[in-house]
């Protein structure tokens, strides 16, 4: 394989990271819908994915240098001197004196890359034999930037411009500083690498040569240093009326000197422009620039909205954690059953974990909190209406600690955590809506709060279910750890073991005891037992009463809060982070 088909392999491959580049980037911009910017950042993207899949097209084919310039600047004459023919483009007084573009070559075939989305009736095509010397180039002429007919023209040179390898930015001498002209100019020279841009000061000789040298040409570079992202790799003072057959200069305006640089850049369009394999250094090197501008575009589009978008990050996630927090503490506002069902549900888990004598009365009062007084009522002797009444009682309390067991993780508590959130969120989302739209999000955020996020009520009694839960848990273990329950439940063992033992020993020797001994044995198992639960009462009081669990189970969830991913405005919050990382540096 030749070393040129490797080159063109390698090439290929360039231009194909540059293009995926830019659809990353488009695809980050698209992510960003509510950024006002992104809108136009990404027609850009899709400019400059046009303009390198046209390189990418066209790797191979001759160089396409053009011609840009205000009115009277000389472009038709400079572009007839350097092809060295007189009327290959229509020069006069008359304005616009190039209406369309104007293409030089040798070969008709080679001018379809320039057409694109345009026809031959809006390119003319000026086919010259003579151009041996630019036989490797296609030179283009474009109407006047400044015609009146600009609305027209502007869009024709703006698609000969995105198709071209080299721009040639042609100035009148007389005037070479015009900011209307720079600034036209300044969006299209982006698209080029430096090595790719030529600025010519035409008609140098209507100067004197000392101004022209030691004051015009020095402050013309410093001009264009201010007035474009990117310097040209040349500022040529030429006189191109000079290089044609047949001046025609006008006696009012003849040369006044012979200083001129326009075998310079007759060279450079030969030697350098028109060499074989220029085109696809070019192409690569336009490609990478467009790519750079696109990127760097779009950061400095980004960091001019960094530190206000830092401060709206910041205070959507305070305001959605104060939004949360009080939807937790709607969770606890006006409602008494809480105590109740934590209480139960507490001897409900040490139920599960205790054995033994102290075991059984823990089971028993579990089941006791949930019947209440009822049940005692109904075991009284005296009226039987009073019995029947105690039954009744007895069922209620049931059903109220039932209840409140489940009003611990009833769903229903999430209507008032719901209420609580919208208040507070209602309150604070407007002032961050106004911050969002100074820093250029769409006006549209103004109403995001009307989103109800209706998950938000479920989302918080989770975290208050699971959170309460794991608590009660947590105090469970505690409490129900093998030398606690060998602490309280000994005393009981000792008594049973030695009442027993008494037992069995009297019965091995035929020597038995009497009613009143178990009777005594049994009501002094029953205090041990009673006592030794009152005191495991007095443990949970002290390290589960006075709502401790509850206040436990509050700050995890004030925790989780703090580290839980947005409820509200997920995606302005998340569009507000792409935003800002589209300022920091992006990996091409």
């Amino acid at each position: 394989m030749r070393e040129r088909d490797l080159y063109a392999l390698d090439a290929i491959g360039q231009i194909e990271t540059h293009l995926q580049t830019l659809d990353s980037l488009d695809g980050r911009l698209e992510r960003v819908p509510l950024w006002l910017p992104a809108r136009g950042l990404r027609r850009q993207a899709d400019e400059a994915r046009r303009m390198i899949d046209g390189m990418r097209t066209r790797l191979e084919r001759r160089v396409v240098v053009t011609l840009i310039g205000p009115s009277g600047a000389g472009k038709s004459t400079l572009l007839n001197a350097l092809a060295g023919e007189d009327e290959l483009s229509p020069t006069g007084h008359d304005r616009p004196t190039t209406r369309r573009p104007v293409v030089l070559c040798d070969d008709p075939a080679e001018v379809d890359q320039l057409l694109g989305p345009l026809d031959e009736t809006q390119v003319q095509v000026r086919i010259s034999h003579g151009t041996e010397r630019l036989r490797h180039i296609l030179l283009v002429d474009t109407p006047d930037t400044d015609s009146t007919q600009q609305a027209v023209h502007l869009p024709l040179i703006r698609e000969m411009v995105a198709r071209s390898d080299v721009l040639l930015c042609v100035f009148d001498a007389r005037n070479p500083k015009r900011r209307d002209h720079a600034d036209l100019m300044a969006p299209m020279v982006r698209q080029f690498h430096g090595a790719s841009l030529v600025a010519v000061v035409n008609q140098c000789d209507r100067l004197d040569h000392r101004e022209l040298t030691e004051t015009i040409a020095p402050d013309f570079e410093a001009y264009l240093a201010d007035a474009w992202p990117i310097l040209p790799q040349a500022i040529l003072l030429v006189s191109a009326r000079r290089h044609l057959q047949q001046p025609r200069w006008d006696p009012q305006a003849l040369p006044r000197h012979d200083f001129d640089q326009f075998a310079v850049l007759r060279d450079m369009l030969v030697n350098t422009f028109g060499r074989p394999g220029f085109g696809p250094d070019r192409r690569l090197a336009n490609a990478r620039q467009i790519q750079t501008y696109l990127t760097g575009q779009i950061r400095r589009e980004a960091r001019q909205d960094r530190d206000t978008l830092a401060v709206t990050a910041r205070q959507i996630t305070a305001a959605r954690q104060q939004a949360l927090k009080q939807a937790v503490e709607g969770l606890q506002r006006g409602d008494q059953r809480m105590a109740l069902g934590v209480h139960a549900r507490l001897y409900q888990a040490l139920a599960q974990r205790w054995t033994g004598p102290v075991g059984w009365l823990v089971a028993a009062w579990s089941r006791l909190i949930l019947f209440g007084s009822g049940l005692a009522a109904l075991v009284r002797f005296g009226n039987p209406l009073r019995q029947l009444w105690g039954l009744v009682a007895s069922w209620r309390q049931y059903r109220k600690s039932s209840t409140a067991i489940a009003a611990l993780t009833d769903s229903t508590r999430i209507n008032s955590a719901q209420l609580h959130f919208q208040r507070t969120w209602l309150t604070l989302w407007p002032a961050i809506a106004e911050r969002l739209i100074t820093a250029r999000f769409d006006a549209s955020v103004r109403e995001v709060h009307t989103d109800a996020d209706a998950g938000t009520g479920s989302f918080v009694h989770t975290l208050w279910a699971d959170a309460l839960d794991a608590e009660i848990e947590r105090r469970a273990d505690a409490l129900s750890r093998f030398p606690m329950q060998l602490l309280f439940n000994l005393p009981s063992l000792a008594l049973l073991a030695y009442a027993g033992w008494l037992t069995t020993s009297r019965f091995l020797s035929r020597d038995y005891l009497t009613g009143d001994f178990f009777l005594h044995a049994l009501v002094t198992l029953v205090l041990v037992m009673l006592l030794s639960f009152f005191l495991l009462q007095m443990a949970v009081r002290l390290t589960a009463g006075r709502n401790p669990i509850q206040q436990r189970a509050f700050q995890v969830v004030a925790h989780a809060i703090s580290d839980c991913p947005a409820t509200a405005a997920k995606e302005v919050a998340e569009q507000v982070a792409r935003v800002m990382a589209l300022g920091e540096k992006i990996d091409a």
